[in-house]
């Protein structure tokens, strides 16, 4: 395989079992082709030109990939491997174009009939994305998926479709009808093409190449000028849609150039071959956007609409299609097909090429086609394409969240531009999961992000430019004169020069090498098109400097052969002047000293130092723009100016005077740093990263650069209201900022708290706690400070350590109302409901209009079960608050629980006020109180149902304990299930709940050993201490020692394949370093006694530290049991070196799945605690996050001294 194409796993796995020549590979890899590993192994496979195939293969693989029956399901995967799926069809069909195979009818028409399995393919897949699985067949949705109704304000459905799809498809149409045996035209075009072409490519300065009757190519002529002239004279027997000559003439283009530039002869380099396609792509390309030039976006989108809508009939329909091909009607085609396609072109060279210059005339294309985009069909494929880009090299590609911004602003505010913001993030996620596949299942190798092996490959002369056009304009200049030309000559010493240059040359050498040129040696290398588009960049970049008359300029050049230098002969003033100013860096660095020390003893620059010192900016502004009357081109100067209006909040006239520095000196990085801290004012924190990390890479010597860095990344992250990739993206790149900074300033209070904000939206407890640690290590009386660290404490169970700290908040700062409602959330929490209420009366006393006070103290009565003071407190919650449906349903459920005479009525009228909840099946609470209101109305198979779904949302099982009082359906439970009470009642399971729990969900409660043995009765102890809460107000609790205990045998009565033991347990103090805690299994059969097996799992010192004080966890022990189907039952069992450990023991269980090893376990979920009250950064955010403080990081000596 050559070396173009990244490294494929399964193909080098087929090469290692033997499967050596393509046809074997192709072979093996047809059989698998709903895999899509399998599929994009066979489409490199055809896209290496170097593999030979059979006519056979070519044919078998044709007619395997034109079955649509593999496609038996629609998903939102289904559309990923459809469009590779077609792209590999459509490459086979492109091999089959270029070899000498002709296509019966009988087999050109079972394709075609095949397209429209396809269609309908697409149509529903598309579907699935667009509005949901469950209404993926309503018929008010068309093929092309617009209302019927013509309801444009449905956004979401309009912008979800695969664009790709919809052009293969009509290109396998169009190509399957150009391959008829009785056409002719097809093979003309692939002839002339490939004449004309070749003429091209070794054209000689000034001769007329006679290429085919009737076409004449020169040096001066345009692309489109020879592309026209092939078109005359062709003859069609069947009319032929309206863009596919063309698009079939650059099939044949770039078929040719990349067949003679990976050929072994070396007839063309990979780099020439790339710049001749992007040559023809940007010119076919310049024609499209003549033709839109006039036409609005709205009227454009709503004729591509209906084209769309009348060429679905028409793929549908194969029958209809063929009778118009007779009957003499152009076949339809989408509108700006042909765009499309070169677009599609485009982004498939990207996909080849390892050339910087490749990849950024691309950048330009995609964003030129986007700026002028007359419909979401090529604003799809341009988004797809600078999408790719970024994946390739997101740090050159790093600005187009700017672009797309750009973009946006200039659409009306209006429907145009929700639907771009709409197809914006749907290519973003269709983009994200090709990525995927190709990170995940397909390459080889590690890349962050990058979907390409080139994207490591860079060579380094490719990538020590540091713009994107930098690159470009290197590629396209004369070394001569220095400038950008749109006539490049390839010598066959490969060096380049412009058209013009090498006619000046009357000894034929290279300037360079003096190596001999020969006429047919010569490659021509027109950039017409690209010279023409990129001029305006170029030009305002200085590339291209403004014409100057030069000396002696009818003179040739090389009047004779001396030894002088080649430059010296052929430079005019013009390249004189750049060569002095670019390439000579001694008098560079000497004129620029020079300069330093004049401007440091201008007494008008002095001047303007010290009243922006005493700032006086309004004055400094008229200093400054005097200075620049007399040093016009003074980079400094355009800075400081920019700095005082910045000061004035000036912000439009900073960034005129900033456009202006940044073009004197565009790798002089502090003009850059002024303008995205500008930019970070504004709140535009997308351009303020990408200018603060352009003056980073131009070597900024200012640490608060990264201050402000990261304060961007983290501004720009907050922007998004969920935590998506993106936000964690830019939290990532906000820390990495910070941390550099606490490098240079280790006690750097913004960089401080912000990491520790961070840390805890990572959940990375720990690292928020050392943030806190080093910000009270500078002021230990901070409260707000004192309760963020109390909070992580709660986050991480700690609960009397955060009440410890919340105290010592409370009284620094003894009326703040967050710290008091926090730590009545503590109380609440380890169930000192006194406690919690202190807190939250005092809280009512000082804002007697505060919800949240309220909210939790009607909880808090709620748990003490005073539940008339609870109604009366969430009352009065919802004359505060009267939206909160979760606090209307818990006050009707105290309804209820008082009045034990009407409670037919109120659970009646509970169900029908909790059944119009959407949501009701994946919320906890909701579940539990409808399952209560049935078991109250002894509805038990409603609560049943209720019961097992609430089962599966939870791991734990601690919520059933509020359902424990309810016997008659625990009764219920046991008589449905037929379990047994007296085969239970060995292991002191006297009661149907126990019985349920040991029977059904193979949970063995350890408070059961006090009905079999009194001896376990003095083990127990009160467990309030606790935030999470065991199966009773009282626990077993080994302290000294722990008995042998005689644990029930576990059945696998459902036959699963394998089971995990999870133990309910709390580590409340450690005694000894010497502790263990020892899990034992036995598995065995009752028909084999002999056969058992037995594992053991031992926590040690170290594991058991960690567990020490978390409260009440569950910990599945690592490895599965009953993998053996000959086992039926497992018996458990657990043990502690005496004296070592204080250990609670709540239950074992049985569970069928795989978890955590650790899992703390609560009921908080369950009892109504959904008010979550934020934590000091969401609760304090102006403060926390003052804008004031993040702002004016850059000083007036950061601008001086760079």
């Amino acid at each position: 395989m050559n070396a173009y194409i990244y490294e494929n796993e399964l193909l080098l796995k087929l090469e290692k079992e033997g499967f050596i020549t393509p046809d074997e590979k192709v072979k093996e890899l047809l059989k698998e082709l709903t895999e899509i590993k399998y599929l994009f192994s066979l489409k490199l496979l055809f896209e290496n030109f170097q593999n030979n195939f059979s006519s056979q293969i070519l044919i078998n693989s044709l007619k395997a990939l034109s079955d649509p029956t593999q496609f038996d399901y629609y998903s939102k995967e289904s559309i990923i491997r459809l469009e590779l799926h077609l792209r590999t069809l459509v490459i086979v069909l492109e091999r089959i174009c270029f070899s000498p195979i002709i296509l019966s009818k009988e087999l050109r028409d079972k394709i075609y009939n095949s397209l429209t399995k396809f269609v309908e393919i697409h149509r529903k897949t598309t579907q699935v994305i667009e509005i949901g699985i469950d209404n993926n067949f309503r018929s008010s949705f068309n093929q092309f998926n617009q209302q019927k109704d013509n309801n444009n304000n449905d956004n979401n459905i309009i912008n979800k479709r695969n664009y790709n799809i919809d052009f293969l498809l009509v290109h396998l149409r169009d190509t399957l009808h150009s391959l008829r045996d009785d056409e002719t035209w097809f093979q003309e075009i692939l002839r002339r093409t490939k004449d004309i072409l070749k003429a091209l490519l070794n054209i000689s300065p000034g001769v007329l190449s006679i290429v085919a009757p009737g076409i004449t190519i020169s040096n001066d002529s345009s692309i489109l000028q020879m592309l026209s002239q092939l078109r005359q004279g062709l003859t069609f027997k069947y009319p032929v849609a309206s863009y596919y000559v063309d698009w079939r003439i650059m099939l044949i283009i770039q078929h040719n150039v990349i067949n003679w530039s990976e050929s072994d002869k070396n007839i063309i380099s990979k780099k020439f071959g790339e710049m001749i396609i992007m040559e023809h792509l940007w010119s076919y390309l310049e024609r499209e956007w003549i033709n839109i030039f006039d036409k609005t976006m709205l009227d454009s989108q709503t004729k591509f609409d209906e084209v769309s809508n009348k060429l679905n009939k028409a793929l549908i329909n194969t029958g209809n299609f063929l009778n118009d091909l007779i009957n003499g009607s152009e076949p339809l085609a989408l509108p700006d097909t042909l765009w499309f396609g070169i677009l599609d072109l485009a982004q498939n060279l990207i996909q080849r090429s390892t050339h910087t210059a490749t990849y950024g005339l691309c950048y330009y294309l995609a964003i030129e086609s986007l700026n002028m985009a007359p419909s979401s069909f090529i604003q799809f494929k341009a988004i797809e394409i600078l999408l790719y880009l970024n994946n390739i090299n997101n740090e050159l590609f790093s600005m187009i969240e700017i672009d797309f911004n750009q973009y946006a602003a200039k659409l009306d505010k209006n429907d145009s531009l929700i639907k771009f913001q709409n197809l914006l993030i749907f290519v973003k996620e269709k983009c994200q999961q090709d990525f995927n596949l190709l990170n995940g299942d397909i390459l080889l190798g590690k890349g962050k992000g990058k979907s390409l092996e080139q994207n490591t490959i860079f060579k380094k002369e490719e990538i020590l430019p540091s713009t994107i056009l930098d690159i470009i304009a290197n590629e396209i200049t004369c070394p001569i004169s220095n400038e950008p030309t749109n006539q490049l000559c390839i010598l066959k010493c490969q060096h380049v020069l412009s058209l013009n240059n090498l006619k000046k040359l009357k000894q034929k050498k290279c300037p360079k090498c003096r190596e001999k040129v020969e006429d047919n040696d010569i490659r021509y290398l027109p950039q017409n098109a690209i010279y023409k588009n990129l001029y305006s960049y170029l030009y305002d970049a200085g590339y291209i400097l403004p014409s100057i008359e030069f000396e002696d300029s009818s003179n040739n050049l090389y009047e004779n052969d001396s030894n002088n230098s080649e430059v010296d002969l052929m430079l005019t003033k013009n390249k004189k002047l750049i060569k002095e100013i670019k390439l000579n860096s001694n008098r560079f660095t000497l004129i620029q000293s020079i300069f330093q020390i004049t401007k440091s003893k201008n007494l008008t620059y002095q001047e303007v130092i010290k009243v922006l010192e005493e700032k006086k900016y309004g004055k400094a502004v008229l200093i400054c723009k005097k200075y620049l009357g007399n040093f016009p081109r003074s980079y400094t100067m355009r800075c400081i100016l920019a700095y005082a209006y910045r000061n004035l909040n000036s912000y439009k006239l900073a960034f005129l005077y900033l456009n202006e520095a940044i073009k004197l000196k565009r790798k002089n990085p502090i003009a850059y740093c002024i303008r995205g801290e500008i930019f970070f004012k504004q709140s535009i924190y997308e351009y303020a990263i990408f200018d603060l990390n352009i003056s980073i890479s131009y070597k900024l010597k200012v640490n608060n650069v990264y201050i402000l860095l990261g304060n961007s990344n983290l501004l720009e992250g907050e922007k998004s209201q969920e935590k998506n990739d993106y936000t964690i993206s830019c939290y990532n790149h906000a820390l990495k900022n910070y941390n550099i900074a606490l490098q240079n300033n280790p006690n750097n209070y913004i960089c401080l708290k912000n990491c520790a904000y961070i840390y805890e939206c990572q959940e990375k407890y720990l690292n928020t706690l050392e943030m806190l640690d080093k910000l009270l290590g500078i002021n230990q009386d901070d409260s707000l400070f004192l309760c963020y660290y109390g909070e992580i404490l709660n986050d991480l169970k700690r609960y009397n350590e955060s009440l410890i700290i919340f105290t010592k908040a409370s009284n620094l700062d003894p009326e703040n109302i967050h710290i008091l409602i926090k730590q009545a959330i503590t109380y609440y929490i380890i169930q000192k409901y006194d406690l919690a209420l202190l807190n939250l009366e005092k809280v009512i006393r000082m804002d007697p209009l505060n919800s949240i006070a309220y909210y939790y103290k009607g909880l808090t009565y709620y748990m003490m079960e005073k539940y008339s003071n609870a109604m009366i407190t969430l009352e009065k919650f919802m004359e505060l608050d009267f939206n909160d449906d979760l606090a209307n349903m818990l006050f009707y459920y105290l309804k209820d629980l008082l009045d034990d005479n009407n409670f037919e009525n109120w659970n009646n009228e509970i169900l029908l006020k909790i059944n119009q909840f959407s949501y009701i099946n994946s919320n906890n609470l909701l579940l539990l109180i409808r399952c209560k209101a049935y078991i109250k109305l002894k509805n038990y198979y409603e609560a049943n149902r209720d019961l097992n779904r609430l089962f599966e949302l939870n791991n734990n099982i601690s919520f059933i304990y509020l359902l424990q009082e309810y016997s008659d359906f625990w009764s219920y439970l046991c008589n449905y299930h037929g379990i047994n009470n007296e085969e239970s009642a060995k292991f002191g399971i006297i009661d149907e709940f126990n019985n349920y729990l040991y029977n059904e969900k193979k949970v063995y409660l350890i408070s059961n050993l006090l009905n079999s043995n009194k001896k376990f009765s003095k083990f127990l102890e009160n467990d309030s201490d606790s935030g999470n809460q065991s199966s009773s107000e009282k626990a077993i609790t080994f302290k000294g020692e722990m008995p042998s205990i005689g644990f029930p045998k576990l059945f696998n009565n459902k036959k699963l394949s394998s089971h995990f033991i999870t133990w309910k347990i709390n580590i409340k103090k450690i005694l000894s370093e010497e502790c263990f805690v020892k899990f034992t299994i036995i598995e065995g059969n009752d028909n084999d006694n002999s056969n058992t097996l037995s594992r053991e799992h031992v926590l040690k010192y170290d594991d058991i530290l960690k567990l020490e004080g978390i409260g009440w966890i569950e910990y599945t022990l690592p490895f599965s049991i009953l993998t053996d189907n000959n086992m039926e039952w497992i018996q458990p069992s657990i043990d502690m070196k005496n004296h070592s450990i204080i250990m609670q023991i709540d239950y074992v269980q049985f569970v069928t799945s795989e978890r955590q090893t650790i899992y703390a376990t609560k009921m908080g979920h369950f009892l109504p605690i959904h008010k979550l009250y934020p934590n000091i950064p969401e609760a304090f955010k102006d403060k926390y996050f003052s804008k004031k403080e993040m702002e004016n990081l850059i000083n007036l000596k950061d601008i001086i001294n760079n």
